[in-house]
């Protein structure tokens, strides 16, 4: 239920994981980030996200937790942001509760930032469009603004470009989650400035036709080089019958692209069987984020 900022009942919303079928880093900036070029879809796996209005102050409960204290989590983040930005004095709140998980490359902890801004926006009464919503949300994190778009698209820059696609892009997806997550600054200084030679442009209008065609990841090798297991996940799934496999984001996650939903159970039937101490995840892409339109 969406409520206004008066009558301090609870919102609660859902904030799903993400999976990038491209990802290029094209550059590095003067200031340190990286330029990145990528084509992001959502995947059908949430963390909900609960908000009650209050009078003054922040409050964070994270279940299970996943940082060493509330105010480095990055919803009470986002939630600082946008009341230093919009001098908001009333206070929020929150509760967390996670099923993505930490370090997998799914940008679970930048959709909870995303839907933060989103609804606290609303129940606030902020009323900020898009545009600047993307300005605070670039500062928290690169997955941030694609969180705020709603739709799949490709982005660019360092997050903050985005061109939602036209045509949806379809596909039955498997995740395999090995248990260990990977650190994003540590996969990038593995990168160590190794950028690919430059690649023609993907054609954004047949992209959805077959996403197999378009799998590729540059953090994948890096990520390869810290955490063997990536490897042994990307091979389990092409043996369970995957089209194509690579890593999501930066890592440890990998997906399969199966052909149907039958195929895509019982991959994870097999995958299971075998690798029981990993995390098994299969479902459509999905191509609008569940609270597309809160604005």
């Amino acid at each position: 239920m969406t409520t206004g900022p008066a009558d301090r009942a609870t919102w609660s919303g859902l904030a799903p994981a993400k999976v990038n079928l491209v990802l290029r880093v094209v550059g590095r900036r003067a200031d340190g980030y990286h330029l990145l070029e990528s084509l992001m879809v959502f995947f059908p796996l949430f963390d909900r996200l609960e908000i009650t209005p209050t009078a003054e102050g922040l409050t964070l409960i994270c279940d299970p937790p996943v940082t060493c204290a509330p105010e480095e989590n990055l919803v009470w983040r986002a939630a600082h942001l946008l009341a230093q930005s919009a001098g908001v004095t009333r206070g929020a709140c929150m509760k967390l509760v996670k099923q993505i998980p930490d370090g997998a490359g799914l940008g679970g902890g930048s959709s909870d930032a995303a839907l933060t801004l989103l609804a606290l926006n609303r129940l606030w009464g902020v009323n900020r469009g898009l545009d600047a919503l993307i300005e605070l949300g670039v500062k928290l994190g690169a997955d941030v603004p694609f969180f705020l778009g709603g739709r799949s698209a490709w982005v660019s820059g360092i997050g903050e470009r985005l061109e939602p696609l036209n045509d949806p892009v379809r596909g039955e997806l498997v995740l395999v989650f090995p248990g260990a997550g990977l650190a994003t600054a540590t996969v990038f200084k593995q990168l160590a400035g190794r950028f690919p030679r430059a690649r023609a442009p993907v054609n954004l209008s047949e992209a959805g036709a077959d996403p197999a065609s378009w799998l590729e990841n540059d953090l994948e090798l890096p990520a390869l080089e810290l955490a063997p297991t990536v490897a042994v996940a990307r091979s389990a799934l092409l043996k369970a019958g995957a089209r194509a496999a690579l890593m999501s984001g930066s890592g440890s996650t990998v997906f399969g692209l199966f052909p149907d939903s039958a195929t895509a159970l019982a991959a994870v039937r097999r995958v299971t069987a075998e690798h029981p101490e990993w995390s098994v995840f299969s479902g459509t892409i999905l191509n609008d984020h569940p609270v597309l339109g809160i604005l």
